[in-house]
């Protein structure tokens, strides 16, 4: 929804202010767009160097050297089209994916894991950074679950990448 986009937005707006990017460069740079996963990838990378109303990209079609999916790997049922979206727009050489989640409670925590094993056998993506925060509790509509107060990061990227 528009909700959703503004706020990614106003994120991109402000962290870039804090990370001196200028508003030419961000323009140049930062892409957010609707995208359902595993559908229609090749759509992404074409996005990132098309002028707006064209139809062709311009020159090379480039692929994205940073994703970011916060709270997206709760349902097992989404991984595969998630991880088809990722290595289809991220640069294999020097891409990076990072992964922020929680463990919801929905499937069993193995489940939710399952993501980064399908990521390495079938994607050829490895973890290369990882870290986990505690917070005491999360409190959300109807949930005052204290193990969902753990947030987990991780940065992936690709076998063949720098990194």
């Amino acid at each position: 929804n528009q909700q959703t986009f503004d706020a990614l937005r106003m994120s991109v707006d402000k962290n870039s202010t804090l990370w001196g990017l200028s508003e030419e460069e961000v323009k140049e740079r930062v892409v957010i767009m609707p995208h359902t996963w595993g559908e229609d990838v090749e759509r992404l990378t074409q996005q990132t160097t098309r002028e707006e109303g064209d139809n062709d990209c311009r020159g090379v079609c480039e692929k994205a050297d940073l994703l970011i999916a916060s709270d997206c790997i709760y349902n097992p049922t989404y991984h595969k089209a998630l991880l088809q979206s990722v290595v289809g727009a991220m640069d294999k050489n020097n891409g990076m994916f990072i992964v922020g989640y929680s463990f919801h409670g929905n499937v069993p925590t193995s489940q939710t894991l399952n993501f980064f094993t399908l990521a390495k056998e079938e994607f050829r993506l490895k973890v290369v950074r990882e870290f986990k925060k505690d917070y005491c509790g999360q409190m959300g509509i109807g949930s005052e679950d204290e193990k969902r107060g753990a947030v987990y990061v991780k940065v992936l990227a690709s076998k063949e990448s720098l990194y």
